[in-house]
């Protein structure tokens, strides 16, 4: 792919484009469910985190998944791109945003159980979650800089 940007720093040692800090974030809040799980079971960690254990539901494990393709595929990222990486990271901001989709899905079935309003159903920190989620889905779309990462993932034949 020919550069799009100038500034170098925008590029690393393979001459790929850099994962903007931003998609890092956005990857690491759609892993949260098991981050927050996966840190309860390290053994240097006391009983009192058993508490955040109990809050993560494992339905919300669901909606992570997608976007533990994406955070490997990131993480594997080099020139020449693997083939798995590379079909992965191309579709990078579709994969995310069905990790959201799947987030909001959930969380408005488990609305619909309880029988009540959305106001009633959901507290200020899955609130804050759900504006989150929705401005994550913003960023995928709206970036131009992460359109042109995605697609700079070069194969064994580029």
């Amino acid at each position: 792919m020919a550069r799009v940007y100038d500034a170098a720093d925008r590029y690393d040692e393979d001459l790929l484009l850099k994962v903007p800090i931003p998609l890092w974030l956005v990857i690491l809040f759609l892993v949260r469910h098991l981050l927050l799980l996966g840190i309860t079971f390290m053994p240097t960690m006391g009983e009192g985190l058993a508490i955040i254990r109990n809050l993560v539901m494992p339905a919300y494990l669901l909606a992570d998944l997608p976007a533990v393709l994406v955070l490997l595929a990131a993480m594997r990222r080099a020139r020449p791109c693997k083939d798995w990486v590379r079909w992965i990271w191309w579709r990078a901001r579709e994969i995310l945003s069905l990790s959201i989709l799947l987030y909001l899905a959930l969380v408005g079935r488990a609305v619909w159980q309880e029988h009540s309003f959305l106001w009633q159903s959901i507290d200020e920190a899955m609130l804050v979650s759900l504006m989150l989620s929705l401005a994550a889905l913003v960023y995928l779309w709206r970036s131009s800089l992460l359109a042109a990462v995605v697609r700079d993932c070069p194969g064994q034949r580029d």
